[in-house]
């Protein structure tokens, strides 16, 4: 008899080796595409040439899939496509809204940005306790641009960059050795609200994504480790609030000079406010995403986002980042709480962040969150001070 497993430690154990993340697709009698999320692609054969996906027997996207064709294309999704991967495994129905694909000469789905793409007729279907183990032999397939591969590893998503590629990140290196000890404090938060909890280093005029815990609730999160975003108000205030002076000063200098006079004020107050009260706080999800793709997207050199419109994203989410009082009446879509990390010289070392639920909530639900926020940073700080001196022998 098979020995008794949990399901949890079976996922948390497997959780330890990372997987591609691709979309199979296919075209419906009615000529829609349909598909799922896949995190179980494996190439089977070389001569044939056969792969195989494995879909959980219950799924209705795998029904789906089953019920519109023979045919099938997997398009492996590149690192920028996170964004794509939630939205076709969380929709029940119209996944490709908004996504852009051309059809294969087999008349299947190929993503616009996919790296590559396997275009496949089904060979084989063996059951495998609750999944199917779906095989397809391979009719054409190419690579579509020599970017990165999602990857989907410990319940988040990142990417890889061969060794020789790496050395940008060298000035991670001293805080990312602290991580691994305060990983533990992130999940335990990130479980008791069913969320995501977040560490953020500064490296320079940026902010990086260094780790990740739990599982996104927010659908247009993009928390892919390793992104990063400029160091400029109003995010990162935090480290304005808690790091050295010229910290504080170089944040501030990131204020644009076309800014109306009325936020440049909330703007200078809020280094402030954030140490008073202990935590930033953003409410809002539309205007803080907005914000936070413009940012992304005007440093990487997107020549469509303009400085006006970065100017125009910070001034719409200044009023709902950290306001002066907290009104408790009624509910609020809470976008994020952060909190400080500090390191064994007490200096900051990491922004905390706790994402908020997708749903408004109460007044109270944020002010609980808030100090559950607070007292696991405090924790970490704590563990980091204590730890560091016998990890480092």
């Amino acid at each position: 008899m098979a020995p008794s497993i949990a399901p949890e430690h079976f996922r948390q154990v497997l959780g330890q080796y990372p997987t591609g993340v691709v979309v199979v697709t296919a075209l419906d009698s009615a000529e829609q595409p349909v598909g799922m999320t896949v995190g179980s692609f494996v190439s089977v054969s070389l001569d044939p040439p056969l792969v195989a996906f494995l879909p959980a027997r219950k799924s209705s996207s795998w029904a789906a899939l089953r019920a519109a064709s023979d045919n099938f294309c997997i398009n492996i999704l590149g690192s920028d496509q996170e964004q794509i991967c939630r939205a076709v495994a969380s929709r029940k129905t119209n996944k490709f809204d908004g996504i852009g694909w051309q059809k294969s000469a087999q008349g299947n789905p190929v993503l616009d940005g996919s790296v590559a793409w396997i275009d496949c007729t089904v060979d084989t279907i063996h059951e495998a306790g609750d999944h199917h183990i779906v095989v397809g032999e391979v009719q054409d397939l190419g690579v579509s641009h020599n970017g990165y591969p999602l990857l989907f590893f410990r319940s988040g998503y990142g990417s890889f960059m061969p060794a020789s590629m790496a050395a940008g990140d060298a000035d991670l290196l001293d805080q990312l050795q602290y991580l691994d000890l305060i990983r533990p404090r992130m999940e335990e938060l990130a479980q008791r609200f069913s969320s995501e909890v977040t560490a953020v280093a500064l490296v320079r005029d940026e902010l990086v994504l260094a780790a990740s815990a739990g599982r996104p609730s927010l659908i247009d999160l993009p928390t892919r480790v390793g992104a990063r975003t400029p160091f400029a108000p109003p995010l990162g205030s935090v480290f304005a609030a808690f790091g050295e002076d010229s910290i504080r000063e170089r944040w501030l200098s990131q204020i644009p000079e076309q800014m109306p006079e009325s936020v440049t004020a909330a703007l200078r107050e809020m280094p402030a406010r954030v140490q008073e009260r202990g935590y930033s706080i953003i409410l809002g999800h539309e205007r803080a995403a907005a914000m936070e793709i413009a940012f992304t997207r005007h440093s990487d050199g997107d020549s469509s986002v303009s400085t006006e419109d970065v100017i125009a994203a910070m001034g719409a989410v200044a009023p709902d980042t950290n306001p002066a009082d907290e009104d408790p009446a009624g509910t609020k879509e809470l976008r994020s709480l952060t909190a400080p990390v500090f390191g064994p010289d007490g200096r900051l070392l990491f922004e905390l962040i706790l994402w908020g639920p997708q749903e408004p909530i109460g007044h109270t639900d944020i002010c609980d969150r808030a100090a559950a926020l607070r007292e696991t940073a405090a924790l970490a700080s704590a563990d980091l001070a204590d730890s560091l001196p016998r990890a480092a022998r």
